[in-house]
């Protein structure tokens, strides 16, 4: 990455939130363009870098989430991938936690969906892993037989999807319930309840998006249709429930009616992520 880029990224974040990214070479920039308007990771930085540099950090983020923690820490494009024996860690937009509870934050703006499922794709060698069932198959790749070529991979997340959802790891499923969108959400799921299991601490997943018309998912919030095959099927409805950044914004001005200077930095949050909505 070159200054010229980054002097674009940080034109495209929030004045507060440009000081949350300590290194701008190294900080784990998804492969979108971050300097575009429709960036859903510049949106995530925007307001969880705002948040993370409040004084009143803890005490919003009690508010939002209906929490009497002491201490919060935000961390953002957290990864870990030992938590779910990944080859390639899953990248957690943000993560938040303190001494008893640990939120993972899906952030999304402009995007139609959640991201699928790489091992129904083509692979450089124009192979592809898993034929969209999930079912016992040999992965033309490495040779492993599995239902999931994730699975053969020793990747855990069917163990926790089996705990987690009403899908049973021992049934098949023509089509695999997560091939599609339905992927990212699951994967989000089976990180959270894993990384909690690790710390001893409860977990809660949220995605968090821009309610708006433009906003393809905001669409699919309002029709309950975002989970996909999903819907329905996660045993705790705890696990990953939808937020709109337009009512956690308003949540915190409404909240900082006794702190009239750090309550004007949200107003202008809230000017400049609407401002970006009316440019996409």
């Amino acid at each position: 990455m070159d200054q010229q880029k980054i002097i674009r990224i940080k034109d495209n974040l929030y004045d507060r939130s440009v000081g949350v990214v300590e290194n701008f070479y190294e900080f784990k920039w998804h492969k979108e363009d971050v300097a575009q308007k429709n960036s859903s990771q510049a949106l995530a930085i925007d307001f969880w870098g705002c948040l993370k540099l409040s004084p009143y950090k803890t005490k919003l983020i009690n508010m939002i989430f209906n929490k009497k923690e002491d201490n919060w820490d935000i961390i953002l494009e957290y990864s870990d991938k030992k938590i779910l024996s990944e080859k390639r860690s899953s990248q957690i937009d943000v993560l938040i936690e303190s001494e008893h509870f640990v939120i993972i934050i899906e952030s999304k703006f402009t995007e139609k969906d959640g991201g699928g499922c790489s091992q129904v794709k083509k692979t450089t060698h124009f192979l592809v892993q898993c034929n969209g069932d999930y079912i016992e198959q040999t992965n033309p790749v490495n040779k492993k037989i599995a239902k999931c070529s994730l699975t053969g991979k020793g990747i855990k997340y069917w163990d926790y999807i089996n705990s987690l959802t009403e899908f049973d790891k021992n049934d098949d499923y023509s089509p695999c319930p997560f091939k599609k969108g339905e992927f990212q959400w699951m994967r989000n799921i089976c990180f959270a309840e894993a990384y909690a299991n690790s710390k001893q601490k409860k977990s809660e997943s949220y995605l968090v998006y821009f309610k708006s018309d433009k906003c393809p998912i905001s669409k699919k919030v309002e029709n309950d249709t975002y989970l996909g095959e999903l819907k329905g099927k996660i045993k705790n409805h705890h696990a990953f429930k939808p937020l709109s950044y337009n009512e956690l914004l308003d949540k915190c001005i409404i909240y900082l009616d006794f702190d009239s200077n750090e309550k004007q930095i949200w107003i202008e949050l809230k000017d400049w992520m609407y401002n970006k909505e009316k440019l996409i």
